[in-house]
């Protein structure tokens, strides 16, 4: 039997089941180099960050709570843009 999921350190397909992270993905420790993994890395990003007012750089989702999104510069501590988001319209406040 094939094992389709390998180890990102070292390659190796000698793995044991390690669990699940809270989102429900299988986590996987490698029995060679004892890395631990999630075997599914693919993420879903979000489609319109928007970017830093002080810098123009990327940024960063950090928190979500109470009808809003917070986002922080990708450059953060250096530059320490923030920005407070409507969840509902997606309109910076």
């Amino acid at each position: 039997m094939e094992s389709l999921v390998k180890c990102p350190e070292c390659g190796s397909e000698a793995l044991n089941k390690y669990g699940r992270i809270t989102g429900g993905k299988q986590r996987y420790i490698c029995l060679v180099c004892n890395r631990q993994f999630v075997g599914d890395r693919s993420r879903q990003g979000m489609k319109d960050r928007p970017l830093c007012p002080l810098c123009g750089g990327a940024m960063h989702s950090y928190g979500a709570g109470n009808g809003f999104r917070r986002f922080r510069c990708s450059k953060y501590p250096k530059c320490r843009g923030y920005m407070k988001v409507r969840m509902e319209d997606d309109q910076p406040c």
